[in-house]
């Protein structure tokens, strides 16, 4: 009987974008907390749906809510990721 040599993988040092580690982590914690949050709504949108068809509501046809929830999703990302734009949201006092 051969043995077979387990491999254990190489010690790599975690990804880094920003010069503060913290930074890094930090906005990790930030987009799996948006990951989620956005899971969520999917489920709900999915459940409304599915309420709306057995309840004899107005149906969207699968294109159109297939359509919807891209759209969604793209604002989604673009809403989250704005502040890493660096640009002013408010216009502050004028």
């Amino acid at each position: 009987m051969g043995t077979t040599a387990t491999k254990t993988p190489s010690y790599q040092p975690e990804q880094r974008f920003f010069n503060d580690p913290v930074l890094d982590r930090l906005m990790a914690v930030t987009m799996t907390l948006a990951a989620e949050v956005y899971v969520l709504r999917d489920r709900i949108d999915a459940l409304e749906c599915r309420l709306a068809a057995e309840t004899n509501q107005a149906v969207q046809s699968p294109d159109v809510v297939e359509r919807r929830r891209n759209e969604d999703a793209a604002e989604f990302a673009r809403h989250i990721l704005s502040p890493l734009l660096g640009e002013q949201q408010s216009k502050g006092a004028i």
